[in-house]
């Protein structure tokens, strides 16, 4: 008697399921691509986003949750969106996400007032942040285990694609339509994107429940913590307020463990995030946050502040570290599939801090050589480690978890960049307002002193980032060295 044709697992027959699969890669990468060119965007959107919505330049502590309210609704919604895919299926889940980031987008379009402009960020960054996640468990859904290394690299590539191209778009479709214009254009982006991810879904069968106790517990743990890590730099609050906020944070993430291990399911396994090669992954994850907002941020600001060229200009130097990332992407995942996990990672960081050594020499006088070589060198590096940490955490985990650890590993870098964007806007900045307070004003060098109170505060923060990435070297070294294609097959290949 015949027995039919055989099922994937995402339910659909095996043969058509191979080529939807190759698709639904296809669409994922692209909707990744999509999300990443948003994220990026925002660095040379801000100047144009801060004059034409009321703020001023002593504002700038203010218009900083531009970004950060940006990074907050990713750190809320991750673990969530994660485990909802797991539970109801990753590529519906997927497609919802993007949906809600049109949403957002349109919102922050319409924004008529910088509260409301923070809020639909937020919003956007719920849709946006869980795109990533989801897509490194499709990834992982459609491709056995032997080839996933090169597989999430050529995710990993597509959204650093984006990346690289963030910058360049919005400063130039801000130059030539205004701001909102780069918000509006996400909408005929993402829709194709959309529509063929929640078709190829089919009908996944629920797996589990949703903790929401715990989601909130996390969630809750996670907004005190953004508000403790942020301050006003011209108006810092007192200590002992932000020492009240941070123990605050640290007992609502002691509820939250302590309800995760009583709980039947879970949000998160705690014993999977305790392995040594997770752990270590995405603690190397949260360091290469840091470097990373700090890059992302510093580059175009040291353009625009010091060498005074406009929101474009800064962009297109920054293009020079982002055009690295998607080539190091791809090269981590093809020698993680020949070497093993360990050393592409470790390299990486190396790489980064490299480059962050070569932008510490940065000042008024900037060759082109010195503007090129350190983003080129760290930008490889940063692309280098992306798809040996995905492929550490999601080493030997069943289907039901692949969404939600890869959640956390891009939880852990959201997190190291929210805590990077927090010590330049509070640190960074005020001791630049420390130096130039003793500035006096009536000194008739008085605008190259503040010039070199500028660069003297890049150069501490670019110094920083090099011990960063040292130590997330030596964090690396412990993801382990297990090889991430012992088939040595084609990462495209389905089935």
């Amino acid at each position: 008697m015949s027995r039919g044709p055989r099922t994937a697992p995402s339910g659909r027959p095996e043969v058509e399921g191979a080529r939807d699969g190759r698709l639904l890669l296809f669409v994922v990468a692209a909707g990744v691509f999509i999300a990443a060119d948003d994220q990026t965007s925002i660095v040379t959107v801000l100047p144009a986003i801060i004059n034409d919505i009321g703020l001023t330049v002593d504002d700038f502590y203010r218009s900083s949750w531009v970004v950060n309210g940006y990074l907050l609704g990713y750190l809320v919604a991750l673990p969530i969106v994660g485990r909802v895919a797991d539970v109801f299926g990753h590529a519906r889940v997927f497609a919802a996400a993007m949906g809600l980031f049109m949403l957002g987008s349109a919102l922050v379009a319409l924004s008529p007032s910088f509260e409301f402009l923070v809020v639909a960020r937020a919003l956007q960054a719920v849709g946006g942040g869980g795109v990533v996640p989801v897509a490194l468990a499709i990834v992982a859904d459609e491709l056995p285990e032997g080839r996933r290394a090169l597989g999430l690299g050529a995710v990993a590539a597509a959204s650093e694609a984006g990346a690289l191209l963030g910058p360049l778009w919005g400063g130039a479709i801000t130059e030539w339509w205004g701001w909102r214009a780069v918000f509006w254009i996400n909408l005929p982006m993402a829709l194709p994107v959309l529509v063929p991810a929640w078709y190829l879904a089919g009908q996944a069968p629920r797996r589990g429940r949703i903790d929401w106790p715990g989601a909130v517990l996390l969630g809750a743990a996670l907004s005190v913590l953004t508000f403790a890590l942020v301050d006003d730099p011209n108006e810092p609050r007192p200590l002992l307020v932000t020492v009240a906020l941070l123990a605050l944070a640290g007992g609502l993430g002691a509820l939250f463990v302590r309800h995760e291990r009583r709980t039947p399911e879970s949000m998160v396994r705690l014993a999977t995030l305790a392995q040594r090669h997770v752990a270590a992954a995405n603690l190397a994850s949260v360091l290469l946050g840091v470097g990373l907002i700090t890059a992302l941020i510093g580059v175009p600001l040291f353009v625009n502040l010091v060498l005074v060229d406009t929101p474009l200009e800064g962009g297109l130097t920054l293009m020079r570290l982002t055009v690295a990332v998607p080539l190091g992407a791809f090269a981590g995942g093809w020698l993680a599939s020949r070497i093993g996990l360990r050393f592409p990672a470790v390299a990486g960081m190396l790489l980064a801090a490299v480059g962050f050594a070569g932008l510490q020499a940065w000042d008024r006088d900037l060759s082109e050589v010195m503007r090129t070589l350190p983003q080129l060198i760290g930008g490889f590096g940063f692309g280098l480690v992306i798809a040996p940490l995905a492929a550490a955490v999601l080493r030997g985990l069943p289907e039901r978890e692949r969404a939600t650890v890869s959640a956390w590993l891009t939880l852990s870098r959201v997190t190291g960049m929210l805590i990077g964007a927090a010590l330049l806007t509070s640190t960074g900045l005020g001791r630049f307002y420390a130096r130039a307070a003793t500035i006096p004003f009536d000194s008739p060098e008085f605008e190259a002193l503040v010039e070199q109170a500028q660069v003297q505060t890049f150069r501490e923060v670019f110094v920083a980032a090099v011990l960063v990435m040292l130590a997330a070297a030596l964090v690396a070294w412990f993801i382990g060295r297990e090889r991430g294609d012992e088939e040595g097959r084609a990462w495209w290949s389905v089935g």
